[in-house]
């Protein structure tokens, strides 16, 4: 998986929330940055696409790179086009672990995974938060690991960002080849609604991803609640070519 242009997007993102550039400071220009870390221009424009998703940074012709914050936008609109873009969006966020747990598929658990009833699977419960001073939280996550791949990487199951196939993948080489998304509308729980800072029974966005190895076997299962005010999903359709008769 090349994920050079998200790991590039992590430098920059590090120098403005952490490092010397402030606010109306112009980052060098998209030859010198190429020339800077010896990487395609093709690569610093994904990378500052990712900054300025993250609403640190404007882009104007002309004008050029302009730092416009120190910290992350509060909202996210994310357009997931392939797995790399999941992980950058891993990258800029944290992981705090509540608690894990043995978990057993009942028949209204087995309909929602897709999975057979009875099935063993390792439940690990945890909060995504910013990367700010005031731990914005981002969404709930109920993460649903295959035993076989989630016993052994208990012990690195720990605070922090990332994501958890990418633990699985370190440790057993099963990678992931493709991921499923399922998205939904939902009320927020008693239980989840104080993590995320908001009240009990009001809107929020449920995505359940599957992930997939290269045999098309499921081996890891994430159901993440958002609310509603602080998380809106973009796609993009294109039209196909007329097929001909």
């Amino acid at each position: 998986m090349d994920v050079r242009y998200t790991e590039l997007a992590s430098v920059l993102v590090k120098q403005i929330t952490e490092g010397p550039l402030q606010v109306g400071d112009q980052l060098p220009s998209e030859v010198a940055l190429a020339e800077e870390h010896k990487v395609s221009r093709t690569t610093i424009r994904s990378a500052l696409n990712i900054v300025e998703g993250l609403g640190l940074v404007s882009r104007k012709r002309r004008a050029g790179t302009v730092v416009v914050a120190k910290e992350t936008s509060n909202s996210y609109t994310k357009s997931l086009h392939n797995v790399e873009d999941l992980v950058n969006y891993a990258s800029y966020t944290e992981r705090t672990i509540i608690d894990m747990s043995d978990a057993v598929a009942d028949e209204r658990l087995a309909a929602a995974l897709e999975c057979r009833p009875g099935q063993n699977w390792l439940k690990v419960r945890m909060l995504r938060t910013e990367k700010n001073a005031d731990r914005t939280p981002v969404c709930w996550t109920d993460a649903y690991l295959d035993p076989k791949e989630g016993y052994p990487i208990v012990d690195q199951i720990q605070d922090g960002p990332g994501l958890l196939c990418t633990l699985i993948e370190k440790n057993s080489g099963r990678a992931v080849q493709d991921v499923k998304q399922q998205i939904g509308a939902t009320s927020l729980s008693e239980e989840i609604a104080p993590h995320l800072r908001a009240q009990a029974h009001t809107p929020g966005l449920e995505i359940t991803r599957q992930y997939l190895d290269q045999a098309k076997q499921k081996f890891l299962i994430t159901v993440s609640t958002y609310p509603a005010e602080k998380f809106r999903f973009t796609f993009w359709m294109h039209r196909a070519k007329a097929t001909v008769l």
